[in-house]
């Protein structure tokens, strides 16, 4: 897979993490931890999140996301479009999940990418507008994505 052609590193160091991303994108901080990745030219975006003494198997927090998901009143009409495992650089295996689904009348794209490492998660999602066409970007996104194993 080829990825954009400028693209900058975000790396993390406290939680261990690290992405690639389109260098035109802007890039936030999060307090609790993470990062926001925002597309200013259209409604792209991305945010890496973090959950400290995670005590679910990692079917079990895809599961719980899902479920946060479907209740949730922005989201309407939710089809699930793909789930795999992803193999992590150095090491371990994610789960990725891609839905379309309809918000105020738009059909948005997501594509999550799901780690534990150790009692620690980690939940990528990428999340667009269904006219913006960005599947590649998003599977370059997730696939970039990389932890620190401490198991």
């Amino acid at each position: 897979m080829t990825g954009p052609k400028a693209f900058e590193t975000y790396a993390d160091d406290a939680y261990g993490f690290r992405l690639a991303y389109p260098a035109d994108w802007l890039v936030e901080t999060e307090p609790a931890g993470g990062a926001s990745f925002t597309d200013p030219r259209s409604s792209a975006g991305a945010t890496v999140s973090i959950d400290e003494d995670l005590d679910l198997t990692l079917a079990d927090y895809v599961a719980a996301f899902l479920k946060s998901l479907a209740v949730d009143e922005h989201v309407r009409v939710l089809e699930a479009l793909d789930r795999r495992d992803v193999a992590l650089e150095g090491g371990g295996t994610g789960r990725a999940i891609e839905y379309s689904y309809l918000s105020d009348g738009e059909r948005w794209r997501l594509t999550y990418l799901f780690v534990r490492a150790g009692e620690r998660g980690y939940v990528l999602g990428v999340d667009w507008n269904d006219d913006n066409d960005l599947d590649d970007l998003a599977a370059w996104i997730v696939e970039s994505f990389a932890v620190e194993t401490t198991d």
